[in-house]
């Protein structure tokens, strides 16, 4: 098995890409006094209770590992302009690791491309530690404190060989996977802690069902305090194809709960750093989006081949929509819009709008720039589910990606108008006898039956006239009012309606005139 790690990491050099068999040949593997080695290495279930990630976004992701000693050699524009979203640049333990990262800040000042310090945990320039070696988790801990704090334009921290080096088994699964977990969890904390803004990811080894074994690394555990894993899915050095990119990624993915971002080698192996052809890259990558990952960290910058652009490898993607996703008491004339990520245009557009019965609603469609339009002929239908459907290859971007299978579910208004307030007052007294009666509502409302009456409370029906503005209703007597006289107003339930056509449940209001 080759324990495949980020290679050319103890020289930081940009040519160097030799990847380690680890064996933990420098770490003492007999049993810790304070330890309990299970030799049936017997895999357990662990459940972690899920806590909050960044609220910032993160879709069609595009990474690069850098190393520090390419800051003079990088172009910042050049990668923007490329397409890349986020640059993981080697953090040395050395004391310079501030410096290093704030002349990439600096650098990168101007782009939109966030900055990760991407940190070594247990294995640094050739030495490995046990991951349950508490002096090398806290030192880690207040390195990567020490960067936030002397780096504020960072923004996320990005860690590596967060794992035991191919020997977990020897100290337990579930041993060696709380380990990884439980320091994962403490460095969440102390990252979100100083800024909960700020991503924590991990790039870990891509080996599935045997990766806890192997590494205490496990996807499941690991989700809930990651932003995103980047499953280092190098396969040159697996000597696999780029299927096996598209199924490992799809096993990890159905194995976490945070989002993949699938790490992909630029190169033919560790053994043969030849760049691969742009098609070779291309096709790893949209494999990689294919089977579920949000975007693709390379590794590494240096070594990709010309003209390798991200940008045209990402699918139009649905960010925002009206009505939203689930809204309710949605207008019966709404106008349906989907904005993307990117401008569309006309791909098969496969468009759908059904109601819950799965019957077709005739719409027109429209698109201008990046968003979508869709428009119903007709007026919906009250209290009613409608879904959004947009077929794979609907629309495409400019370079002919299509989307993918989208739907979007809305209801209908099913909620009556409400009387919010009304003049004269319920219960009002001293009213003058040629007082104007108004209900207003919390929303548009529009005749119905207009079975309104305006009586005494002996039962006397008033003469009046009725007319509507918008959400007012005015209610005008024929004939002055009595002195000192009690006056019911009825609105009959389903005498007006509000524009979805719910009608309004009965209401009434007393008031009584003036009595001088």
């Amino acid at each position: 098995m080759i324990f495949s790690a980020n290679a050319a990491f103890a020289t930081d050099n940009t040519t160097e890409n030799v990847t380690k068999n680890v064996t933990e040949s420098n770490i003492t593997l007999e049993t810790d006094n304070n330890l309990t080695v299970s030799k049936a290495a017997v895999y357990s279930s662990y459940q972690v209770t899920s806590v909050e990630t960044s609220a910032n976004s993160l879709e069609d992701v595009a990474a690069l590992w850098v190393w520090s000693t390419s800051l003079s050699s990088i172009d910042p524009e050049a990668l923007e302009d490329a397409g890349y979203t986020d640059i993981f640049v080697f953090t040395p333990q050395d004391g310079t690791g501030i410096t290093v990262i704030n002349n990439f800040i600096n650098k990168f000042s101007g782009t939109s491309i966030r900055i990760h310090p991407w940190i070594s945990c247990f294995a640094y320039k050739g030495t490995w530690w046990k991951p349950h070696d508490t002096t090398r988790q806290n030192y880690v801990k207040n390195f990567i404190s020490n960067i936030i704090d002397g780096c504020p334009g960072i923004a996320g921290i990005h860690l590596d060989y967060v794992r035991y080096g191919g020997t977990a088994y020897i100290y337990g699964v579930e041993f060696s996977t709380n380990t990884i977990t439980n320091f994962v969890s403490d460095v969440r904390d102390l990252v979100k802690g100083k800024n909960s803004d700020l991503y924590l990811s991990a790039a870990v080894m891509p080996e599935c069902s045997v990766n806890a074994y192997y590494y205490g690394q496990d996807y499941g555990k690991l989700s809930p305090y990651l932003d995103f894993m980047s499953p280092m899915i190098y396969k040159g050095n697996y000597n696999k194809d780029t299927t096996w990119i598209g199924t490992t990624t799809k096993w990890i993915v159905d194995h976490s709960s945070t989002l993949i971002v699938s790490g992909i080698m630029t190169y033919k192996s560790d053994s043969n750093p030849t760049p691969l052809s742009l098609s070779e890259l291309q096709n790893d990558a949209r494999i990689a989006l294919a089977n579920g990952s949000e975007g693709f960290a390379l590794f590494r910058y240096g070594l990709i081949v010309a003209n390798f652009a991200p940008k045209t490898l990402f699918v139009p993607t649905p960010t925002a929509g009206s009505p939203a996703r689930n809204a309710v008491n949605v207008p019966i004339d709404t106008i349906i819009t989907t904005t993307f990520s990117e401008p569309i245009f006309a791909g098969t557009m496969q468009i759908e709008l059904k109601n819950s019965a799965g019957t077709s609603i005739p719409i027109i469609t429209a698109i201008n720039g990046n968003v979508l339009t869709i428009t119903p002929i007709n007026l919906l239908v009250k209290a009613t589910t409608y879904t959004i459907i947009l077929h794979t290859g609907s629309v495409i971007d400019s370079d002919g990606n299509p989307n993918k299978y989208y739907t979007r579910p809305f209801t209908t208004d099913s909620t009556p108008p409400q009387a919010i307030a009304g003049s004269p007052a319920r219960n009002a007294i001293n009213v003058p006898i040629d007082k104007i009666i108004t209900t207003t509502f919390n929303e548009p409302i529009k005749a119905n039956n207009m079975w309104i009456t305006l009586k005494t409370t002996t039962g006397t029906i008033i003469p009046i006239t009725t007319t509507i503005n918008n959400n007012i209703l005015t209610i005008t007597p024929t004939n002055t009012l009595q002195k000192a006289t009690k006056y019911l107003i009825e609105l009959h339930t389903g005498c007006i309606s509000d524009e979805a056509g719910n009608p309004l449940k009965y209401y009434y209001r007393y008031f009584t005139t003036e009595s001088v």
